[in-house]
């Protein structure tokens, strides 16, 4: 080791020593300071609950009771004249592909199942 390490070894090992000074000395928590739910506690907390339940009132009263139009709280948006696209009528519907009666079922053995008329 060179001499400037030790240096700074030494130099900690004085700051840790100062630190360890200032540092107060930590007491064990004695044990008659936890905190317990006495019975007169607990029951007194058991009142109170069941009081407060059965006073709360089971309808609102009506001169809280507010009624809500929603006709005035129709909101849009500023930007809803961007969704309006040109060709969206195509994006609502379905296209018809034709009938169902010009369709030849598929036979899975590879043999044509439409009429002779249709085979060329």
């Amino acid at each position: 080791m060179s001499d400037d390490d030790r240096e700074l070894r030494d130099r900690f090992a004085q700051l840790k020593a100062e630190d360890r000074g200032d540092v107060p000395a930590f007491r064990a928590p004695s044990a008659g300071a936890r905190w317990s739910w006495s019975p007169r506690l607990v029951v007194a907390a058991a009142i109170v609950l069941i009081a407060l339940v059965l006073a709360r009132p089971d309808a609102t009263p009506p001169h809280l009771a507010h009624e809500v139009y929603l006709g005035a709280a129709a909101w849009r948006s500023p930007t809803d004249f961007l969704l309006v696209t040109p060709g969206r009528e195509l994006l609502r519907s379905v296209p018809a592909l034709g009938s169902p009666e010009t369709f030849a079922p598929i036979d899975p053995r590879g043999r044509s199942s439409a009429p002779e008329s249709t085979q060329s």
